[in-house]
């Protein structure tokens, strides 16, 4: 009777591997006058690990208020019909959950999405149970001035966070944001967080992971390229991102990305490439180069 509980426990704990990476984008709904904004959580979930998967998931407004949404993407299944999200291969699955929420006033919000669970074997996240680790991510939005700033939206983040790297070659990675408003941002690494502003516990960077003077990492913050030069064990690996929103200089917005780097043992090297760093050009004109790739 003993065995069988603790199986039954131990296939419990395995089956809750779940969460890789994501992210909460805020659209504002209508004029900028109104205090309605479109929510959507983006989750990156490992594909296999079906008894943890989730057609709905709460998310928390900052108000005081928390609403459960559906799943929106991918084909409709399962016992309630519901959309099952997309397979995007390597054992991971993306999805959408989209909520629209009125708000009671102007004022800047922590809108929020915790999930019991990340996926199981990230090397430097609380190992070896990193399984047991809550998933948290976390945009705070404004409600500007409608009459003299405009209205607000987060910025989109073009390139999903799951990425993959080759040990012992240099890793580069950049989001790709693209904002709407045309507002500056800025790119911090942070340590991934369980709750708001909750950091994970017993968290290490990855150059913190067999640290060597060939191992380190970096996020500009004007450009968003993270660099890591150079992984130096093969395996999963978490990183989370702050990007700052300006408005003429003055920050409103923060997006939290928590994003997964498999990294990989690699035959394939890639080429060196040989290429003018800049060209001078009239636009309309023809451009003709050589490029040397070894």
């Amino acid at each position: 009777i003993v065995f069988c509980i603790l199986s039954l426990l131990l296939n419990t704990n395995l089956n809750a591997t779940h969460n890789r990476a994501g992210e909460i984008i805020i659209e504002q709904i209508g004029d900028c006058n109104n205090l309605t904004i479109k929510a959507t959580i983006v989750t990156y979930t490992k594909a296999s690990s079906a008894a943890a998967d989730r057609d709905s998931l709460t998310i928390c407004w900052g108000d005081g208020t928390c609403q459960v949404i559906a799943r929106t993407n991918g084909p409709k299944g399962g016992p309630n019909g519901v959309p099952q999200g997309q397979f995007i291969g390597n054992d991971t699955k993306k999805n959408l959950y989209v909520a629209v929420h009125t708000y009671p006033g102007r004022a800047t919000y922590i809108i929020s999405m915790t999930d019991p669970n990340r996926n199981g074997g990230i090397l430097n996240v609380n190992p070896p149970t990193s399984d047991v680790v809550p998933f948290h991510i976390q945009t705070t939005y404004t409600f500007l001035n409608s009459q003299f700033q405009g209205c607000n939206n987060t910025p989109v983040l073009l390139k999903p966070p799951i990425d993959f790297a080759c040990v012992g070659q240099p890793f580069k990675h950049n989001p790709s944001a693209f904002d709407i408003d045309k507002d500056s941002l800025s790119y911090h690494l942070i340590v991934p967080l369980q709750g708001v502003n909750n950091n994970v516990p017993n968290y290490f960077f990855p150059n913190q992971i067999n640290p060597s003077i060939n191992n380190n990492i970096s996020l500009n913050p004007k450009t968003g390229d993270l660099i890591w030069n150079s992984p130096q064990l093969e395996g999963e690996y978490n990183i989370a991102m702050i990007i700052i929103e300006y408005r003429l200089g003055v920050p409103i917005d923060t997006m939290v990305r928590d994003m997964q780097i498999f990294v990989q043992t690699c035959d394939n090297k890639p080429p060196d490439i040989v290429s003018p760093d800049e060209i001078c050009v009239v636009a309309g004109e023809k451009i003709s180069i050589n490029v040397k790739s070894t």
